[in-house]
């Protein structure tokens, strides 16, 4: 069984438009496992009223602690072998769910799957995945340039452990800290199979990701110490060692936070003249759209 997991914060207008393409799925092995991430509107009454006739649907409300937390709780509620997450304003094409089984069906030791996202019009959003069965993710992001949003499907007991951590008063962890982790361990295989319509609000992480620098400083400075070890060419270290110190210096340089290995954290004293303009830039532009309140 599948384990579709939804993290939700004050998505009531989107998740009816979810709902009906769980109802249209061909294959209905599967719980829809929804996080309420302390919504204000009414999500939890919006969700009392879909009927569980195809499927079971459990909902689970905390307080508002960011997508990575309720990520957490997901992992640890899921009941079913795979796990894959819906974003409460994206929704399924009808045969994914029929696609995810079949293919984890077929191969055994298969613990990833990646397929394509599209827009509304069918639209891939950005690369197609290369001819390949599988891969590590990180040559995925890197030697292959895939960079764009994609989705992920599990075997759940690969990554059930695999859960965000939280620094500080940290809202946000980017979505690829676990796939840094999960690279260490397994490969992913690879589908170029329209499954998941994706639309992006306005109001949502996505448009905003790189405020997250400051809002969420000290989680992006663990994030980009967990990358850092596993990035291949020397441009993508010195990039990632200066976006490291954008974050660390919106800590003020707090010794929690900086690399604990000495010959890094010389390196990041070494870029944090230029890290410190591109600080400089983006506290001013971010002020200005009003996204560091």
């Amino acid at each position: 069984m599948l384990t579709i997991f939804t993290p939700t914060f004050n998505r009531a207008h989107t998740l009816p438009r979810l709902y009906e393409s769980l109802l249209k799925q061909t294959d209905h092995n599967f719980e829809w496992l929804i996080v309420d991430d302390g919504s204000k509107d009414d999500t939890e009454e919006i969700v009392k009223t879909f009927s569980e006739e195809h499927f079971k649907i459990r909902y689970i409300k905390q307080e508002n602690g960011g997508k990575h937390i309720a990520t957490n709780v997901g992992l640890k509620s899921a009941q079913g072998d795979l796990f894959t997450v819906l974003d409460s304003d994206d929704w399924f094409y009808p045969d994914a769910v029929e696609f995810f089984n079949t293919q984890f069906n077929k191969f055994k030791s298969m613990k990833a799957l990646i397929t394509l996202d599209t827009y509304e019009d069918g639209t891939v959003i950005g690369e197609k995945l290369p001819p390949l069965t599988k891969v590590n993710w990180v040559d995925l992001r890197y030697k292959y340039k895939v960079r764009h949003d994609k989705c992920y499907v599990f075997k759940t007991n690969a990554i059930r452990n695999m859960t965000f951590p939280q620094y500080g008063k940290s809202r946000h962890m980017p979505p690829s800290y676990q796939w840094f982790e999960f690279s260490e361990l397994y490969d992913c295989y690879l589908a170029n199979k329209n499954t998941k319509y994706v639309e992006y609000q306005e109001d949502g992480i996505s448009s905003k990701v790189k405020s997250n620098y400051f809002k969420s400083a000290e989680n992006y400075c663990e994030y980009r110490k967990l990358a850092h070890k596993q990035l291949p060419s020397l441009k993508d270290k010195i990039i990632n060692l200066m976006l490291f110190d954008i974050s660390w210096i919106d800590t003020k340089l707090n010794p929690k936070y900086r690399f604990k290995n000495l010959e890094l954290l010389i390196q990041s004293i070494i870029v944090l003249p230029p890290s410190l303009i591109l600080y400089l830039y983006y506290k001013r532009k971010f002020n200005k759209k009003g996204w560091l309140k």
